[in-house]
């Protein structure tokens, strides 16, 4: 019985060996955004690093504290590790409830100031079938892209104008995703945590709606070889990242890379964006951020039509380290006008000093009146 005994113990530790070496060489194929994934399932799973999320609100804001992210390797744009965070908004209330502004701060284990140089990105989505259900206003479930906004390297802030805010339901339902970044600290080993804040009012405040669009920079490449386009028959065809997750249709249904390699130099991107706005009527810009990566220079809405500019993202890179210092944000009451029958695309200015790896995405988030919402919820309040 003993030696019956030891053979299998032995079969199970050459089981559990065999099983680790398997691991380890599947886990060693990993892209370095997958290993990301994999660690932090794993130290959250096993409770080794703190895992919950926190939630704090009260009458004027909603407070999140993400778990903490190890940060143990140099992290490009999109690779790092992220919490994610299904949110359920005024939960309580029985009525609408304003989200007038949002803010995501990364704060290193010890230290008590947002550090920009580990925000990747925050992005804030919402379930528009919920949303627009909640709202009574099925006929826009599926509508549009539905993101509320995204805050990441060198904009860590929007607040909408006076008198404007974005419109939540009872018991809307948001997904909440906070990635971590690391360009420059090589031997990094430390924790972080991402702390979002959202600024509410209540009902009461009876503001304008605003609707958010994403305006995405698009680029074509080489579909029969994606990985390793011949530059030199097509020098205008981008070098693509994760075409997965990262490419959208164009107004033909074509899909094109949203992630591409930056080349070095200096560079001017455009993309015809009036698909994207889908603007029925005459309306009017009151809110601008956009989403870059480092290297970017200047991101412009264009207005094709009038031959002008309508406003221009400026960026301001660090000098001594990769990452983006600060990204020009727009909030006013006034707002810029946007026609319907008016033809839009954005214009993006990079520039790469490096021969080494650089990526780039570009998204101009919009935020225009929204003239039907604002009927809609002043014909509620009558009911």
């Amino acid at each position: 019985m003993r030696l019956r005994r030891f053979f299998k113990l032995k079969y199970l530790g050459l089981a559990f060996l065999l099983g680790l070496i398997t691991a380890g060489i599947w886990y060693s194929q990993l892209s370095n955004r997958h290993k990301a994934i994999v660690k932090t399932r794993l130290l959250h799973g096993l409770r080794i690093i703190d895992h919950d999320w926190e939630i704090m609100e009260n009458d004027s804001s909603v407070q999140l504290e993400s778990p903490e992210l190890l940060v143990d390797n140099i992290y490009q744009s999109m690779d790092g590790p992220q919490a994610i965070l299904n949110l359920e908004l005024n939960s309580g209330d029985s009525g609408i409830k304003w989200i007038t502004g949002f803010k995501a701060e990364v704060f290193r284990e010890g230290t008590q100031e947002h550090n920009n140089d580990f925000l990747c990105h925050t992005n804030i989505d919402f379930f528009n079938g919920v949303h627009y259900k909640n709202l009574k206003l099925p006929k826009r479930i599926n509508s549009q892209y539905p993101r509320l906004g995204t805050l990441s390297n060198g904009i860590n802030q929007l607040n909408f104008p006076e008198g404007f805010g974005f419109p939540v339901a009872d018991k809307d339902a948001f997904i909440i995703a906070s990635r971590t970044l690391n360009h420059n600290i090589e031997d990094a080993f430390f924790k972080v945590k991402h702390k979002i804040e959202f600024s509410t009012k209540p009902a009461e405040a009876n503001l304008k709606p605003l609707v958010p669009k994403a305006l995405v920079l698009l680029q074509d490449y080489n579909r029969e070889n994606p990985d390793n386009p011949e530059q030199s028959d097509a020098p205008n065809l981008c070098l693509p990242l994760d075409l997965k997750n990262h490419s959208f249709p164009n107004e033909d249904g074509v899909r094109y890379a949203a992630h591409w390699v930056l080349p070095k130099g200096e560079h001017l991107y455009k993309f015809n964006v009036t698909y994207q706005l889908r603007l029925t009527e005459n309306t009017t810009i009151h809110a601008m951020a956009a989403h870059l990566h480092p290297d970017a220079q200047k991101f412009t809405l264009y207005d094709l039509t009038a031959n002008r500019a309508v406003y221009t993202i400026n960026c301001e890179n660090y000098d001594e380290k990769i990452g983006l210092k600060d990204v020009s944000t727009y909030s006013s009451e006034e707002g810029l006008p946007l026609y319907a029958d008016h033809e839009y695309e954005l214009q993006l200015h990079t520039y790469n000093p490096s021969d080494g790896f650089r990526d780039m995405m570009a998204v101009l988030f919009i935020y225009v009146y929204d003239r039907e919402m604002d009927e809609h919820l002043k014909a509620l309040q009558k009911l």
